[in-house]
């Protein structure tokens, strides 16, 4: 059979399982089923049923895990530039967690911790609110500032040799691009959040080609589980082994929904400044921006909402359920939302905690931080997976492409088979004065 009939077989096969009902987990047999025989040419399924349908998150696990370099990263997604480069690993389509939910058994590859407790946000050990004690630290970073103060406490132990995780664009600071951390200083200038996307670990390729180890990774959930699909691919290739044996620790960054720069253009517009004067942003149930000359400035969040990515309607993963350690700035106003969820994870913590980097308090000195999460957590996974999804074409056609309204009815408890997209809703009619309503003044 020649490659093309080939992949349009395998294709046809994992259709198949999806419209038969078949166990999402046994979706990859498509293709797996195919790699002692030869494999396929699997960048064309990539292809025809993630970017071609514009169902791609943006990950990049395709790009760093691919061992010949046959994509580019263009515009959030990956572009086969050197397609006829492929040698039919299927690497590609097995860590892309757009066309499968991770592995049954990723929890023990990953080393949960014991006894494992959910309370809607994946599974995990324990947590806590947790800040820096570094005044400089606390001050600089992004809520509690922790996550720097976990980073740069590995780099001083000597338990992390390197970082993949972001800095900001300088005439443009709420637009992030990849970065190799390895000093002090690099994971300093990278600190604070952008809630655009940056493609974090399109600096692993990097990560590897200079052998940098033991390594961190820093991603929002869509990332994490490209990693963890790398690191534990079906398909054991060295490339697949590096990640699964370099990377230590994955930490995850909670996330609703990223945004455009459109988003940043509408923000620095209705402020009246410039892109480059906007610092930080903040995310509290509204927008809470800094600017360069000192003020502090606030925007409906619920404006900002139409300019998110579309892309990340196809995310189903709040809380980074597969990370080691998961990080958000919810509940407590300057701390940090702190979810321990493995081995790997306890261990680092319980090293920043032991040498006083942090300090903590219980989920109960604020409980609707718990409840927001859960509830934030819960509404993502209640999508039907992205195969069984819409794509962006059959989301315009209806005029709605806002991840966050897209699924309103969804969560009524209907079945993926029944379910359908339901169009932006109606603005909302201002509610008249009595005298307004009764045609009086004062």
């Amino acid at each position: 059979m020649n490659p093309d009939d080939l992949t349009q077989e395998v294709k046809n096969r994992y259709k198949k399982l999806i419209d038969e009902g078949a166990d999402p987990n046994e979706w990859a047999y498509s293709w797996r089923s195919e790699y002692n025989r030869g494999g396929f040419k699997a960048v064309d399924m990539l292809n025809d049923e993630v970017i071609n349908q514009d169902k791609c998150v943006g990950c990049a696990a395709c790009v760093t895990i691919c061992p010949v370099d046959v994509f580019d990263f263009v515009d959030e997604k990956p572009v086969d530039t050197r397609h006829t480069a492929c040698v039919y690993c299927e690497l590609c389509v097995d860590v892309c967690p757009v066309l499968r939910p991770t592995d049954n058994d990723l929890g023990e590859q990953i080393g949960l911790l014991e006894p494992k407790l959910d309370s809607g946000f994946g599974p995990y050990g324990y947590g806590c609110y947790a800040r820096a004690t570094d005044k400089a630290i606390l001050e600089a970073g992004q809520d509690g500032g922790v996550c720097t103060a976990l980073l740069l406490h590995g780099m001083q132990n000597g338990t992390l040799e390197g970082v993949v995780a972001g800095e900001e664009i300088a005439d443009n600071p709420q637009m992030g691009s990849s970065m190799l951390q390895t000093t002090a200083d690099e994971i300093i200038k990278g600190q604070r959040s952008r809630y655009t996307y940056q493609p974090n670990t399109l600096a692993l390729v990097e990560a590897m080609k200079k052998n940098i180890s033991p390594l961190a990774v820093v991603g929002v959930p869509c990332q994490v589980n490209g990693v963890r699909q790398m690191q534990h691919s079906a398909i054991s290739l060295d490339v697949a082994k590096w990640y699964r044996n370099n990377v230590s620790l994955v930490i995850g960054l909670f996330c609703s929904e990223a945004f455009t720069e459109e988003s940043i253009d509408w923000l620095a517009d209705k402020l009246e400044v410039k892109k480059s004067d906007i610092t930080n942003i903040n995310i509290k149930g509204r927008i809470e921006v800094k600017l360069r000359d000192g003020r502090e400035e606030v925007a409906s969040l619920k404006a900002m909402g139409k300019l998110a990515r579309p892309a990340c309607l196809y995310c189903m993963d709040y809380s980074a359920d597969n990370a080691d350690i998961g990080f958000g700035g919810i509940g407590m106003d300057k701390w940090t939302y702190t979810v321990i969820r493995t081995e790997a994870g306890h261990k680092a913590w319980t090293a920043l905690v032991d040498d006083g980097w942090v300090e903590t308090k219980p989920w109960d000195e604020a409980p609707k931080g718990k409840e927001l999460v859960e509830r934030l957590s819960i509404y993502k996974r209640n999508r039907p997976l992205p195969a069984l999804m819409p794509n962006l074409t059959e989301r315009e056609e209806i005029g709605n492409l806002d991840p966050k309204n897209y699924y309103r009815g969804w969560e009524q408890g209907n079945d993926a088979k029944s379910w359908r997209p339901l169009p932006p809703p109606p603005p909302k009619k201002k509610k008249l004065t009595a005298e307004k309503a009764n045609g009086t003044k004062k």
